[in-house]
């Protein structure tokens, strides 16, 4: 239970890191330096939702759960990334829109 505590904070952190740098948000000039990199670098820095919540599930699993495990750490890395994914679907139905 308290995994599941942990994946939806990573999640919701790093969900809402990139959804605020959206231009006009508070983390826009964060999107703007990390732009011109190339893809394999700009998706887990906070380009796609998905990938830079795989990347944060990653890392804090590794310093911050006691007890590794590999299909664990895979679980919480795959749930978190479902988490995002939900969490996108609803945030563009609140806003009215739609993406992939």
């Amino acid at each position: 239970m308290y995994a599941l505590l942990d994946i939806v904070k990573v999640s919701l952190i790093a969900f809402m890191f990139v959804y605020l740098g959206q231009p006009g948000y508070i983390f826009a000039w964060y999107q703007k330096l990390i732009e011109p990199l190339p893809d394999w670098l700009w998706k887990p820095l906070g380009g796609c939702e998905k990938c830079f919540t795989g990347q944060a599930a990653l890392w804090y699993y590794i310093f911050f759960i006691d007890g590794y495990n590999l299909f664990e750490h895979l679980f919480f890395i795959s749930v978190a990334i479902l988490f995002t994914m939900i969490l996108s679907k609803l945030t563009d139905f609140l806003d009215g829109t739609t993406s992939n």
